[in-house]
């Protein structure tokens, strides 16, 4: 079985790739790193791609890149610290065979790599979560960098000068974010539940 995994956190992709030179010698990994477009590039060679759902922001999406997988005709296992988010419910839609957690067990991460290279779907509780979850709020580019940057822990004060606007404008992006989620049903009124519902819906850089 021929390949490629596709993670832009060294450790993982690495740590993967040794594991499986000692505990699978008919996995060869074709290539372990960042790059979606170096992975694609080897299509032909590839029987699966496991690749990471919420990528470094210089990279294609995972929806993006499933896509590109998906013309080369190449399965994609997708892999995340987090079940659910808007990144993964893309990621699914654009044609993804499976998902496996970040904290799964490296014998069960080749297991699914496995079942997919071999044309199977891996649906997973994960997945389908992914698919009935509330889909994310429609926010403005504003919206969103004040999100982000409110989000990740700057006062409103560090806010509106890093955006380079009023503290009562940088307000009026998050209420209008609080608004938004409040119209899914959703509750993010404080900082951390704006954190954990940014987080979810794959909205933080």
């Amino acid at each position: 079985m021929h390949i490629a995994i596709v993670d832009d956190q060294a450790m993982f992709a690495q740590g993967l790739h040794s594991w499986l030179i000692v505990h699978a010698p008919d996995v060869t990994v074709e290539y372990a790193g960042p790059d979606p477009l170096a992975a694609v590039a080897l299509g032909k060679h590839l029987d699966v791609v496991l690749l990471k759902v919420n990528p470094a922001p210089e990279v294609p999406s995972a929806a993006e890149s499933v896509e590109r997988f998906a013309r080369a005709q190449v399965p994609v296992l997708l892999v995340s610290g987090m079940a659910r988010g808007a990144q993964l419910r893309k990621a699914v839609l654009a044609g993804a065979a499976g998902y496996v957690a970040r904290s799964a067990e490296p014998a069960e991460l080749l297991a699914r790599l496995r079942q997919v290279a071999h044309g199977d779907l891996v649906i997973t509780r994960e997945m389908a979560e992914a698919m009935i979850s509330p889909a994310p709020p429609d926010l403005s580019g504003q919206e969103l960098r004040a999100l982000r940057l409110y989000a990740q822990g700057m006062p409103l004060k560090t806010v509106a000068r890093t955006m380079a606007v009023s503290q009562h404008t940088a307000k009026e992006y998050l209420d209008r974010v609080r608004a938004k989620y409040a119209s899914h049903g959703r509750v993010a009124r404080t900082k951390a539940q704006l954190h954990a519902a940014a987080q979810e819906d794959g909205l933080l850089e």
